[in-house]
């Protein structure tokens, strides 16, 4: 008896309604899922189906049955798609959602090395900054800094970015070397509205066990972080700059970190995708690659 062969034509009795819609599924006649299911009833000693001449339902045997063979039926398919991907050539588009930062900074130079890798693998980037509608934009992969805003999502938090307050050096000469958190009162400072959450990233301070978080007036306000580097590399004020943008700038001299005890909660970085069954290949890949190379850049 294959039993696997009966059950399968059962679930999609089951899904189906009737035979004949299973059949078509199953591209084989009605007959045949009629006598699947008749064996299958047979060897478990319980009707699974209440049939009349003008509807079918399943019994509760039925129903309990269908539960439990439905998830494992998913997982020897996934298993089977699991091997076929492995014997093909990963292949299609993949529609990759990442902030403007993320995007211009740290992914689109990954994204070159991928499609060298992979050059049957097609990169759609969708750059935005506030969090995709997964299902309307066709998100396969997203990368997010912040809070995750769907639970539902496959997400793997890749590591934290912290942010450091720095100037350009012009800006210093011609304002001066703040000395301490109180100074800042007397500076240009270009502030940072997180463009999610529509708040401004505090400007909190740790003097030896005391913490706390000046309320300044502000020169600039700024909700797109590309402005906000540019303005303060072109010495239009202090800001908080994220280190992965800050550092190489620091090492060549066009920033500097202002060293005045400026302490920031990191924001997490997470790699995701929307929760569903049987990924194609092509979306495993870039998840996998995304979160290994960001990981080591984050390190």
């Amino acid at each position: 008896m294959d039993k696997l062969r009966l059950i399968t034509s059962f679930i999609h009795a089951a899904q189906a309604g009737n035979f004949s819609k299973a059949a078509r599924e199953l591209k084989t006649a009605p007959q045949g899922i009629s006598s699947h299911i008749f064996q299958l009833e047979k060897w478990l000693g319980v009707r699974l189906f209440n049939r009349t001449t003008r509807q079918m339902s399943l019994t509760e045997e039925g129903r309990i049955f269908y539960e439990k063979c439905k998830s494992g039926l998913q997982l020897i398919e996934q298993g089977e798609h699991v091997i076929r991907d492995r014997k093909s050539d990963a292949v299609g588009t993949v529609r990759l959602a990442v902030g403007h930062t993320l995007g211009s900074t740290m992914i689109a130079p990954l994204l070159l090395r991928f499609t060298e890798l992979h050059p049957k693998i097609h990169i759609e980037l969708i750059v935005l900054n506030q969090v995709p509608d997964m299902v309307q934009l066709n998100i396969d992969v997203g990368v997010i800094g912040g809070s995750l805003p769907d639970s539902s999502l496959i997400a793997r938090k890749i590591g934290s970015i912290h942010h450091f307050l720095c100037a350009s050096p012009d800006y210093l000469r011609q304002a001066g070397m703040p000395k301490s958190p109180a100074d800042l009162k007397h500076h240009r400072c270009v502030a940072l509205k997180h463009p999610r959450e529509n708040r401004i990233r505090p400007w909190t301070f740790q003097t030896g066990d005391e913490i706390s978080t000046l309320e300044l007036d502000h020169a600039l306000i700024v909700g797109d972080t590309s402005a906000q580097r540019w303005l303060v590399l072109n010495g239009a004020g202090l800001g908080q700059i994220t280190n992965y943008f800050a550092e190489p700038y620091l090492a060549s001299g066009e920033l500097v970190r202002l060293d005045i005890g400026y302490i920031a909660p990191p924001l997490d970085l997470y790699i995701y995708m929307p929760n569903r069954e049987l990924l194609p290949m092509r979306c495993r890949l870039l998840n996998d690659f995304l979160f290994e190379e960001l990981r080591l850049r984050m390190e």
